[in-house]
């Protein structure tokens, strides 16, 4: 059986988890992608990869593909180390998530899958 977004969540704990439950409320209620499970963590697609969420101890990741043509949008995104142009923010509490600001930052990636193809086969 394949593990969902919500058995991902389900099975962390503390902080991680309750950011995890926010921020994939905020992705889902943004509106345009359709969410699985890949390499371990959720991914939300539309038109390819837009967005992801990560957990770790204290925080949890906030991925955008395309991110480093978003960094305007939210002074939190640092671009990652290494090949693309994937960039990140480190959530580490329940009230940096910003539903209007998730929102905002899940169209701009769709824009961007929808102007530019998918992240994987450009």
């Amino acid at each position: 059986m394949s593990k969902t977004v919500s058995d991902y969540i389900a099975g962390l704990s503390g902080t991680p988890a309750a950011v995890a439950k926010e921020l994939h409320g905020a992705i889902l209620a943004a509106g345009g992608t359709r969410d699985s499970v890949k390499w371990g963590h959720p991914i939300y697609e539309a038109g390819g990869p837009v967005c992801l969420i990560k957990a770790a101890k204290d925080y949890v990741t906030l991925g955008f593909w395309r991110g480093a043509d978003m960094l305007d949008l939210d002074p939190r995104l640092a671009k990652g180390g290494g090949k693309g142009d994937m960039a990140f923010i480190k959530v580490k509490a329940t009230g940096e998530v910003d539903g209007a600001q998730v929102a905002r930052l899940v169209a701009k990636g769709i824009a961007l899958n929808a102007e530019k193809g998918d992240p994987f086969k450009s």
